[in-house]
């Protein structure tokens, strides 16, 4: 009966164990598609402002639709278990300054809030993709490894 109840512990253990670091993983690719998904709109912003592409009212607020969507995850997406992983580039930085963190985070979605206020036409939409992309270097910069 003992063994029985170990035994039924043991793989309960191990179940939580291995379920708990899948987890973690989901986390890591969760937050990796949601920063590929910013990457690509962002492309597809740099593109409208270049002039390789027509500028679109429509598409650049379904652009910032997206920016600031998938940065409004980010604040649960960095849980201690995803300090290492498959691929991850995230700096202890995350961890180890959370409230500044949170504090660019907050930045962003501010100013991606704003951008979808005063977004009218090109200039607008120009001026605002700035602002926006020097947050996410300043973000990248502090909180993100580079890979070698």
């Amino acid at each position: 009966m003992i063994r029985k109840l170990l035994l039924i512990f043991g793989v309960l253990v191990f179940g939580a164990t291995a379920a708990s670091a899948q987890s973690c993983q989901d986390v890591i690719n969760k937050r990796q598609d949601l920063m590929k998904k910013s990457a690509a709109s962002g492309k597809i912003a740099a593109a409208m402002i270049r002039g390789q592409t027509p500028f679109d009212l429509a598409k650049a607020k379904q652009i910032l639709a997206v920016f600031y969507n998938d940065a409004s995850q980010l604040s649960v997406l960095f849980p201690d278990c995803s300090k290492t992983g498959e691929h991850t580039t995230v700096s202890p930085a995350v961890w180890e300054k959370p409230a500044e963190f949170k504090t660019r985070i907050d930045k962003y979605l501010a100013d991606v809030k704003a951008a979808q206020k005063s977004t009218k036409d090109l200039a607008t939409f120009k001026a605002s993709i700035q602002a926006i992309g020097k947050d996410c270097s300043s973000c990248h910069q502090d909180f993100r490894v580079k890979r070698s």
